[in-house]
């Protein structure tokens, strides 16, 4: 990591909030529990904030995502949809980051699109270790939703019928060309934006986090009100429906947008089912 201090929290902190958190549940995470459920037990809630103000558009978080996950060629976990605006010679470029929302899904039960769709959910129990010992129980799955918020996919449960790439109403998931379904390996297997979860299970930032020069990614625990991310969601006023993405599929979406000039109307696309290269031509 750099040695500057982190926007959200210190490495000490963040060390003890999400490494020690962690511990033991990484490798057996699933879905279906709700916020209360995990802030009762004092589970971090992870988040993004992406602050639009600061954007610069030099794409260095979707070359760290491709390093660090080992991205297939032509697929992207994180992208930059960009536009310029105004009139020649007043023009100016805008900048508007993509990724996996890690919804919390609906209020009535807690679970993302995505996780319904896929078969394999319900699947066995788990368990999720706090950081202060207490045990959250929860259910698998090939796509699943930790405690703490994360969204993840096991590629060992996955079958390839992708259910949840069709289910997810931003478009950001996709088959991974070069690894095939655990479940069906005459398939492959579903990929996308896992918020760097092998980073944060050991107390360290996503990559695309720690590689944004202008620091316009802040990743940070929404249950702890001391965090920026916690500081920023309150002073912006972002858990509204103008500074999220598609708040009208009822996903409660994780990832929040600084948007002081409206680039969520103005700039947004939805992109196309199971078209994760849909915005190829805008990133490279």
């Amino acid at each position: 990591m750099s040695d500057k201090k982190a926007p959200d929290v210190s490495r000490r902190k963040f060390l003890t909030d999400a490494g020690v958190a962690a511990v033991g549940a990484a490798a057996a995470a699933t879905p279906g529990v709700s916020l209360q459920a995990a802030e009762s037990k004092k589970a971090p809630r992870w988040a993004m904030v992406m602050d639009l103000r600061r954007c610069i558009g030099c794409r260095a978080c979707t070359v760290a995502c491709k390093s660090e996950n080992r991205v297939s060629l032509g697929r992207f976990r994180a992208v930059i949809q960009e536009k310029t605006t105004g009139t020649f010679p007043n023009t100016k470029k805008a900048f508007l980051p993509l990724m996996c929302n890690h919804c919390e899904g609906n209020k009535k039960d807690g679970v993302p699109p995505c996780v319904k769709a896929c078969p394999e959910y319900p699947g066995a129990r788990a368990k999720f270790k706090t950081a202060d010992g207490k045990t959250i129980r929860y259910r698998s799955g090939a796509t699943y939703k930790r405690p703490d918020g994360l969204i993840l996919i096991d590629k060992e449960k996955c079958i390839g019928c992708g259910k949840c790439i069709d289910a997810c109403p931003y478009g950001v998931r996709s088959f991974d060309p070069f690894v095939k379904a655990g479940g069906d390996p005459s398939k492959q297997a579903a990929d996308k934006c896992d918020m760097c979860a092998h980073r944060v299970d050991n107390g360290v930032e996503p990559s695309c986090v720690n590689t944004c020069q202008g620091r316009a990614r802040i990743f940070g625990d929404l249950n702890d009100p001391d965090s920026q991310v916690s500081k920023l969601v309150k002073e912006h006023n972002l858990a509204t429906p103008e500074n999220v993405l598609l708040h009208e599929k009822d996903t409660n979406p994780h990832v929040f947008y600084i948007d002081p000039d409206n680039l969520l109307k103005t700039l947004y696309t939805q992109r196309k089912k199971g078209k994760l290269d849909h915005f190829v031509d805008q990133i490279v």
